[in-house]
This record gives C-alpha cells, structure tokens and sequence, in this order.
C-alpha cells in the first residue's frame, strides 16, 4: 500500500488542493500496490499521530502540502526541528525532536523529474515541515513530501506517474 496524504484548510486556504489530490488518487493502482489518499487536519498533533495510524502496512508514504508564496511542485529534501504559526487547533509545539535536521532518503531527483518540478532544501516552517519531521523520525518506510502552489499545479496522473517512477 502506498499512503498519500494532504491538507485540509487553514487560515486563508480554505479548498487546500493537496487534500483535493489526496483523495482524487485514493483508490488507484501503482505497480500492483492499492493508493490510499487521507485528508489531514493542518494541525501538528493530529496530523502526524493519523500518518502514523494510517501507515501501518505501507510500503511508501508521500505528504502533499499547499505552499501559496511558491510556484510550481517542488520536492523536499530536508526538514528542520523547528515550528512557527499557530495550527487549527491553536497549538504550536516548539521542538520537533533531538535532532535538527532530517534528510528524505529516497531518489527525489527521479521524482521530481517524473512531477515536472524541483527540488527544495525548506520545507518551512509549518505543519507540512512537521509532518515531514515527524514522518522521518518515527516511520519505517520510505518518506517523501511535495508541496505544490495551488490545483493546477499537479494533477492525479501526474502524481500517480511519479509514484510508479520513485517504485
């Protein structure tokens, strides 16, 4: 099983596109394993303690965040111990872990190319870098996260295209 999850709304998103892409390729089939796409909440708790039940069984799982100030789809390669704003729930944790950093150890070049986009060493700061943290830390799986600008930017054949690429 592959895991895709996405965003619900927050602050001025109020149709979070990643959420939409989410659950647009529940249900799909890439090289033989079941896609199943989750909506979070953008919040730090609830999001990645649902990642972690969601999961279990997974072969892979890959985060889709909104970042409105970028264009295009960008794939992170790195997330930081560190978090600003206020989630859904009002919370805002002040560290992540022990460590700093976390690096995504998967070919990201090759999905990148597959998604049309780039690569991105800042995953913000924001429930998406936390996620992404969290998702490092504490699964045994292969993590990947993608922000995209808005709807246009990926759409569902394209990201299923690029799971079968990174498989």
């Amino acid at each position: 099983m592959i895991l895709v999850t996405g965003f619900g709304p927050f602050r001025e998103v109020l149709d979070n596109p990643s959420g939409a892409l989410a659950e647009a390729v529940d249900g799909a089939v890439v090289r033989g394993r079941q896609v199943r796409g989750l909506r979070l909440p953008v919040s730090y708790e609830r999001a990645c303690s649902l990642t972690r039940e969601a999961a279990a069984g997974a072969e892979l799982v890959v985060g889709l965040g909104v970042a409105t100030t970028r264009e295009g789809v960008q794939v992170e390669c790195l997330a930081t111990n560190r978090c600003e704003g206020e989630d859904i729930d009002g919370a805002c944790p002040e560290r992540l872990g022990e460590v700093p950093s976390r690096e995504v150890r998967l070919e990201v070049e090759r999905l990148a190319r597959a998604l049309g986009g780039t690569l991105s060493s800042d995953a913000g700061s924001y429930v998406c870098n936390a996620w992404l943290y969290t998702a490092l830390r504490d699964l045994d799986v292969p993590v990947v996260f993608v922000h995209i600008a808005d709807a246009e930017a990926l759409p569902p054949e394209v990201l299923l295209n690029g799971l079968e690429a990174l498989l």
